[in-house]
C-alpha cells in the first residue's frame, strides 16, 4: 500500500476562530524536531506544506529546509488565502470562501506564496488550500500555474460557503475542472486525505440531504462528518479507529492512505487537540504506532505528493 504523510506547516492562532489578514507568529515550527524519532527510524518522507506566514520568516524557513534535507522530504505550498498577499478582498469576513474571490486574485496569491518558497529551492509542485477550501476556480488556477498535485479534498465534508467534498473518492484521482470532488481529466492529481464513508456510497445520500430542505442548515454536513464517516487520521482519532479506517479502505480496493496534521499540534497549547505536553507526547506516540502498523501489516511505502503524481500519471484520461 502507498502511504503519504502531509504536514500543514503554518502560523499560530488559527484555532481561535480569528483569521487575521496581518502578520502572525510561527514559532511552533521550531517544535518539529520532535518528529525525528518517528521519521528517521521508520523511513517516513513527509510533504511539508508551508504557509506564507511561515515562508516569509527567513530563520524559520531555513529551519524547514534543514528538516527537508534530514528527512528527504518535499516542500510544498499551503495557501491561507485570507493572509497571503495581495490582501485585496473584503467582501466577506475572513476566511472568505475562496470561490468568492476572483480567479486573478487567487492566482496572484498562489504565485506570491510559490515564488517565496522557490527563492531557496526548486519550484514547489505540491499544494494544499487552507481549510481544504478547494473549488473549481482554485483548481483551474493550479493547473494554469503548473502545480502537479493537490491535497485539498476532505471526503465526506462540506464547508460553509465553500467546496462540497461529500462524494469525493478516497484514493488519488485526476479531478473534474467543474467539480473537483469527481473524477475528470485535470492535469493536477488530487490526493485526498483518507476519510471514508462508513457505508460505501453514502456520500451521495448526505449530498442529497444537504441540497434538500429536510434538515436544518448544516445538519446533513454534521451528520456526515460525525456519524457517517471514519477517518484514518491519528491526529483526530484514537489508534484503533485510525487502523479500522485503513482496513475498510483496503477491503474496498483502496491502495493509498494519506494522513495530515498541523505543525502547531507539536507545540503544547497551540492546538485544542494537544493542550499539554503530555497530549503532544501521546500524539507523537500514536503517530509512531500507526506508521509502524502500516509498515508491518501492509508493507506500506511512504511517498511524497510529487512522487504520487508520477505513479498515478498513467491512469489519467486526457479527454476534455
Amino acid at each position: 500500500m502507498k502511504f503519504a504523510v502531509t504536514i500543514d506547516v503554518e502560523e499560530e492562532g488559527l484555532f481561535s476562530g480569528v483569521y487575521s489578514s496581518g502578520a502572525a507568529s510561527a514559532l511552533n515550527v521550531l517544535e518539529m524536531d520532535r518528529l525525528d524519532p518517528v521519521f528517521t527510524d521508520l523511513g517516513v518522507r513527509p510533504t511539508l506544506l508551508v504557509s506564507y506566514q511561515v515562508a516569509n520568516k527567513g530563520a524559520i524557513l531555513k529551519k524547514l529546509y534543514s528538516l527537508k534535507k534530514r528527512w528527504n522530504a518535499e516542500i510544498g505550498a499551503h495557501l491561507h488565502h485570507w493572509n497571503t498577499p495581495p490582501i485585496a478582498f473584503d467582501e466577506a469576513p475572513p476566511p472568505a470562501p475562496s470561490e468568492l474571490m476572483p480567479p486573478y486574485l487567487l492566482e496572484a496569491k498562489a504565485l506570491s506564496l510559490i515564488k517565496l518558497l522557490a527563492s531557496t529551492d526548486e519550484l514547489p509542485n505540491s499544494f494544499r488550500m487552507g481549510r481544504f477550501n478547494l473549488g473549481p476556480n482554485m483548481l483551474r488556477v493550479l493547473e494554469k500555474i503548473g502545480v502537479k498535485v493537490d491535497s485539498s479534498v476532505s471526503p465526506m465534508r462540506k464547508a460553509y460557503g465553500g467546496p462540497n467534498h461529500l462524494c469525493a473518492p478516497s484514493d488519488p484521482y485526476f479531478p473534474d475542472l467543474v467539480d473537483p470532488s469527481r473524477v475528470g481529466s485535470s492535469s493536477v492529481l488530487e490526493v485526498p486525505v483518507t476519510i471514508l464513508p462508513i457505508l460505501k456510497g453514502s456520500g451521495r445520500y448526505f449530498e442529497r440531504l444537504s441540497n434538500s430542505d429536510c434538515l436544518p442548515d448544516g445538519m446533513a454536513e454534521w451528520l456526515s462528518m460525525n456519524l457517517g464517516s471514519i477517518a484514518a487520521q491519528p491526529a483526530w482519532v484514537n489508534l484503533q479507529i485510525a487502523k479500522t479506517a485503513v482496513m475498510i479502505h483496503e477491503r474496498r480496493g483502496g491502495d493509498c492512505v494519506t494522513i495530515f496534521f498541523h505543525s502547531s499540534e507539536l507545540a503544547p497549547g497551540m492546538s485544542p487537540l494537544n493542550p499539554t505536553e503530555e497530549a503532544v507526547q501521546r500524539f507523537i506516540r500514536r503517530l509512531q504506532l500507526f506508521i509502524s502498523w502500516m509498515r508491518n501489516r501492509y508493507d506500506a511505502r511512504c511517498y511524497t505528493l510529487s512522487e504520487l503524481h508520477r505513479i498515478y500519471e498513467p491512469t489519467r484520461t486526457h479527454e476534455r
